[in-house]
């Protein structure tokens, strides 16, 4: 909450600078009204940008003010157009526009009064989920936060969509460049990075990139047995294999939980034709086939599983990584759309997932608390970068504590890696 009322603050000053500056018939202030503190929701910037771009193809604009905040995407434009002119195209482009009922466009006279919708004789603005003024439900509490970001998101789905395809073949050439992207993020607390090796004292970034180099060949042999349509048994043992060259290689675990999640969704690009409608399907039946017939039973996650009533990566998988298509990768595209630095929208991707993933190598070290502390932690970094605050003072010292306590999260690394790859892939089509 200290965050959202600090950048309310930060844009009142630039609008009173603005305002003092002079010189302009009106100013345009444009936000984008989400409820609920997390504003950078997928779709939002494109909307933002999409909103003023339509409003200077029919009024003169000049942006003086542009950012995105804790509050989400921010811009202030002066105009030489009327400020009442200014305001009903705005209103124009609120009724006329799928989703413009989650923008906020206030226009402002010089002498720092708002030309508002009561001031043209219009209604107050409607509820989201009722026909009842917005401002009357807030005040009232009369819907549940979930139901309106759930009609939040509904009207943004256009704005973010999935890629149509991502096809097999480019997937597996991304696949192992997904894995040596996460390694090379740094800092991340707990895991191995270009400062250390986390919480693996069995591992360095020698061993990982020689592991991660290792995992072409196995996606090879899959692309094969996928075209020659055979049976899940063999792709279960070229997983096996796999695993088996990574150990003689590095005398280590370092990618096992990755070659199952990367395996199974390759296979899943090929059996849909990296059809993206339908490859969340396909991966959820592929895990369900796996499980029944293939799963080991002596792995950690599996006994966490038993032990704890968590679902881990099996329910993970068999939901069709819920974790990656509706969480991360969404988030980490809408940082990108946002303009952030590739660098800084993979720590959104980060905190997201840390906030999502029920990552049982966390609860394996060190039980439930682990996994809270991951959440807890997610929490905190999306919220230093959403304020602009630079993450990597913070990250160092939790990897300081993940290394004390002994706390990794490699379903996070897993996933990250795979959201890496996909994104990549989808970027060719």
């Amino acid at each position: 909450m200290e965050e959202l009322l600090q950048a309310r603050d930060a844009r009142q000053e630039d609008l009173l600078r603005l305002l003092e500056g002079g010189g302009a018939a009106s100013v345009l202030w444009l936000g984008i009204n989400v409820p609920g503190p997390r504003k950078l929701r997928p779709g939002v910037s494109r909307l933002a940008r999409g909103a003023l771009e339509a409003l200077a193809r029919t009024i003169p604009l000049e942006p003086r003010v542009s950012r995105t905040d804790p509050l989400g995407p921010f811009l202030l434009a002066e105009s030489s157009a009327p400020p009442e002119q200014l305001k009903r195209a705005a209103l124009a482009l609120e009724q006329g526009n799928h989703a413009g009922r989650l923008l906020d466009l206030d226009v402002y006279r010089p002498d720092g009064t708002q030309a508002d919708r009561a001031a043209l004789g219009l209604s107050p603005r409607p509820c989201l989920l009722c026909p009842e003024p917005a401002v009357d439900c807030m005040r009232l509490g009369r819907h549940r936060e979930a139901d309106l970001l759930r009609r939040v998101d509904e009207l943004l789905a256009p704005l973010a969509p999935a890629p149509a395809l991502v096809a097999p073949e480019r997937l597996a050439a991304t696949l192992a460049r997904g894995t040596l992207r996460e390694l090379e993020l740094t800092p991340k607390p707990g895991l191995v990075d270009r400062r250390d090796n986390g919480s693996h004292p069995d591992l360095c970034l020698h061993a990982m990139r020689l592991s991660a180099a290792l995992l072409p060949r196995y996606y090879a042999r899959l692309l094969r047995l996928a075209e020659e349509r055979r049976p899940l048994a063999e792709c279960v043992q070229a997983g096996v294999e796999a695993e088996a060259r990574m150990v003689r290689a590095i005398g280590s675990n370092a990618h096992r939980g990755y070659i199952f999640l990367s395996g199974i969704v390759l296979l899943a690009a090929c059996a849909c034709a990296g059809r993206s409608d339908r490859l969340r399907q396909a991966i959820a039946d592929l895990a369900g086939e796996f499980f029944a017939g293939f799963a080991a039973q002596d792995s950690h996650g599996a006994g966490i599983r038993a032990r704890r009533g968590l679902g881990g990566i099996r329910r993970e998988a068999e939901q069709g990584l819920p974790a990656v298509f509706q969480h991360g990768w969404p988030s980490y595209r809408e940082a990108l759309e946002a303009g952030w630095p590739p660098g800084r929208a993979a720590f959104y991707l980060m905190a997201e997932l840390m906030e999502q993933v029920e990552d049982t190598t966390a609860v394996h070290r060190c039980g439930p608390e682990g996994l809270a502390c991951l959440r807890r932690d997610g929490a905190v970094l999306r919220r230093l970068l959403e304020r602009g605050a630079e993450p990597e003072s913070w990250l160092a010292e939790r990897n300081r504590e993940y290394r004390r306590m002994g706390l990794t999260m490699g379903g996070v690394a897993d996933c990250m890696a795979l959201t890496f790859a996909l994104e990549e892939a989808a970027e060719g089509e």
